[in-house]
C-alpha cells in the first residue's frame, strides 16, 4: 500500500485585502483666533491636539481640548472648532476612509467622541500618530521618497490597527440580536466575494447565495433581506454589487492589471459585461475611472 505524504499548518493568516484613502493629512498652527466653520464629510477624523487649547463642536456637543486629548470624529458628523487660550494652538488631523465592512463595523461599535490624554486610545496612538507627523513635516518641503511613502503606509496601518484594537476592547455599545444577524450576514456576502476573486466565478442567479446563507443562519430568505434591510437600510443584493464595486475600483487605482484581467478577476465573462455594470454603478467607464484617479495622484504628488 503507497503512503501518502502528510503535511500540516503551523500556522495561518488570513488574506490581507484592504482599501483604504489617507486624505488632508496636515499639521496646522493656529492663533488664538483662528476659527474654522462648521462642516460634516464623509470620511473619518482622528483630531490630535499638540499644543495649546481649542474648543470643537462635535454634533452640538462642546468638547474642550488640550495637548494630548484626541477626538475621534465619524462620518457625517458636523463639527467646528475655535481656540480657546491666549497663545494660540497647534494640532495634528488625519481623515481616512476604509472599504472594508467588518473594520468599519469595529470603528462604529463605539460611541465615544473624546478621548483625554491619558486614556488609552490616546497614548495607544500617540507613537503611530507622532511618525505621521513627522514624515508630514518632510513632505511640506519636498517630495517623499518611495520608501518613505511606503513608511507612511506602515505608520497608517499601524495607526488603524491600534485604533480599532482601543475600540473594541472599550466599546460602550451592545449590539442587538437583529444587529448580530445582520453582520453575519454582511460576513457571508464578503466571504463570497473572496470566493469570486480567488476562483474568478460569479453566480449566475442571486437568490442562490441568499438561500444559502439563509439556510446556515436556519433562516429564511424573506428573513435574510428583512433584518439586513433593517439594519444596514439597503438589500442584501445591493450590499454585494457595493462590496464588487469597492473591490473594482481598489483593482483598478492600485494595479496595473489589465480591465481585461479584473473583469475575469471578479467573475464577468467578458469585458464587456463588466465594462456595462461598471458603468451602471459609477456613470463611467473602467478605463475613465482608472485614468481620472491617476490624474488625481499626479496632481497631489506634483
Amino acid at each position: 500500500m503507497t503512503k501518502h505524504a502528510e503535511a500540516m499548518y503551523l500556522g495561518r493568516l488570513p488574506d490581507v485585502r484592504m482599501s483604504f484613502q489617507l486624505m488632508g493629512l496636515h499639521a496646522r498652527k493656529a492663533d488664538s483666533n483662528w476659527t474654522y466653520p462648521s462642516h460634516e464629510h464623509t470620511m473619518y477624523e482622528i483630531h490630535w491636539m499638540m499644543e495649546g487649547q481649542m474648543d470643537m463642536v462635535v454634533n452640538g456637543q462642546l468638547y474642550k481640548q488640550s495637548k494630548g486629548d484626541l477626538l475621534f470624529i465619524r462620518p457625517g458628523m458636523t463639527h467646528s472648532c475655535t481656540g480657546a487660550g491666549p497663545e494660540g494652538f497647534s494640532y495634528f488631523s488625519v481623515h481616512f476612509s476604509v472599504h472594508d465592512t467588518s473594520f468599519c463595523r469595529e470603528l462604529n461599535r463605539c460611541n465615544d467622541i473624546y478621548y483625554p490624554a491619558v486614556s488609552n486610545l490616546a497614548t495607544g496612538l500617540s507613537a503611530s500618530l507622532s511618525a505621521l507627523y513627522e514624515l508630514s513635516t518632510e513632505h511640506l518641503s519636498d517630495s517623499l521618497s518611495s520608501s518613505k511613502q511606503m513608511k507612511v503606509h506602515a505608520a497608517v496601518f499601524e495607526l488603524l490597527g491600534s485604533l480599532v484594537g482601543q475600540l473594541s476592547d472599550h466599546a460602550s455599545v451592545t449590539l442587538s440580536r437583529k444587529e448580530i444577524i445582520a453582520h453575519q450576514i454582511a460576513e457571508h456576502i464578503e466571504d463570497s466575494v473572496n470566493y469570486i476573486h480567488l476562483h474568478g466565478e460569479i453566480q449566475e442567479n442571486n437568490r442562490t447565495w441568499i438561500q444559502d446563507i439563509a439556510k446556515s443562519l436556519n433562516m429564511s430568505t424573506s428573513q435574510v433581506n428583512r433584518i439586513f434591510r433593517e439594519i444596514y437600510g439597503q438589500p442584501p443584493r445591493k450590499f454585494l454589487s457595493e462590496t464588487l464595486l469597492n473591490e473594482a475600483q481598489r483593482l483598478l487605482k492600485q494595479t496595473d492589471l489589465t480591465i481585461d484581467h479584473i473583469a475575469m478577476m471578479l467573475g464577468y465573462k467578458t469585458n464587456a459585461h463588466f465594462s456595462r455594470q461598471f458603468k451602471r454603478w459609477t456613470g463611467i467607464a473602467p478605463s475613465e475611472f482608472r485614468s481620472h484617479s491617476q490624474q488625481a495622484e499626479h496632481e497631489k504628488s506634483s
